[in-house]
């Protein structure tokens, strides 16, 4: 059996608004950057290049971690930006 509901179109439009603004609230919240990152994905979190990257692990002491391909900590990152 089919069961048929109406609804003024201005209380629809309403509902459809706060479903949606509620999905991108929740989508931007769980869109935290990774504990452990990669190279590019410090660079992006960062908002700079990556010779940036490169130029700040070599010469101004950004954090990193290994040799060849390095990972970085975001907590260390976090830290070593307020110090700078």
């Amino acid at each position: 059996m089919v069961e048929v509901v109406t609804i003024e179109k201005t209380e629809l439009i309403r509902l459809i608004d706060t479903s949606i603004a509620g999905a991108i609230e929740k989508a931007i919240n769980s869109t935290k950057p990774p504990d452990i990152m990669t190279k590019a994905e410090v660079a992006k979190y960062l908002k700079k290049s990556l010779p940036t990257i490169n130029r700040w692990m070599r010469y101004h002491g950004l954090p990193y971690h290994g040799v060849g391909r390095p990972s970085f900590n975001r907590a260390e990152v976090d830290e070593w930006l307020t110090q700078i």
